[in-house]
């Protein structure tokens, strides 16, 4: 694919804030890699634990491709919260080959979950949206429990993180660089590179 060609990228999220932000995610990572001049993600969201359920999973993979087409791409990406990221990503792959063999599908497990990916790059943020300045990330972004309550901690006063309202703005704005020293999130770009062609 090269840089001026019209992407579709079929993308399943758990949350209402990834519903809008992980295409910024993805928009963003091709733009300052200079890859695409458009990408269409079209976006579908079931919760994790609807996903989790036998068969829920290929139902949300099954009605996607009806709306992008089987020869299109489809990433899933989740939180892991206490579970092993990698031990859930290879139960859902493992089901999704099974089940939609002709379709390249991708898992993505953020561990823990997507806003440690904000904490791995938290000086690329500081000041933005009602986040401190300076901001420093935590030793180990992806081993706090609580990354929402660490950015609400990390805003001025009287403020608080939302998904809705920040984890967009964010997405947009996040150092890639930072972002990578999260195991996940360099997970995140290998399968989106993988799904899409990028070489």
């Amino acid at each position: 694919m090269n840089s001026g060609e019209n992407v579709v990228l079929g993308l399943i999220v758990e949350g209402h804030g990834e519903e809008a932000a992980a295409p910024v995610l993805i928009r963003h990572i091709a733009q300052s890699a200079g890859l695409y001049a458009s990408i269409k993600v079209v976006v579908r969201r079931h919760s994790k634990s609807q996903l989790l359920q036998a068969s829920e999973l290929e139902k949300a993979i099954e009605a996607l491709t009806r709306q992008i087409g089987r020869s299109q791409p489809v990433l899933v990406l989740m939180d892991a919260d206490d579970d092993c990221p990698k031990e859930l990503s290879a139960n859902l792959n493992i089901r999704c080959r099974t089940s939609h063999s002709d379709v390249r599908v991708s898992i993505v497990i953020a561990k823990r979950e997507y806003e440690a990916w904000f904490l791995a790059s938290a000086k690329s943020l500081a000041g933005k949206n009602g986040l401190v300045e300076p901001l420093d990330p935590p030793e180990d972004p992806e081993s706090v429990r609580g990354a929402k309550e660490w950015l609400t901690s990390n805003m001025s006063a009287g403020q608080a993180y939302s998904p809705t309202r920040h984890q967009a703005t964010y997405s947009a704005a996040l150092g890639l660089a930072e972002a990578r020293e999260a195991r996940s999130f360099r997970k995140f770009e290998k399968e989106l590179g993988r799904l899409l062609d990028w070489h």
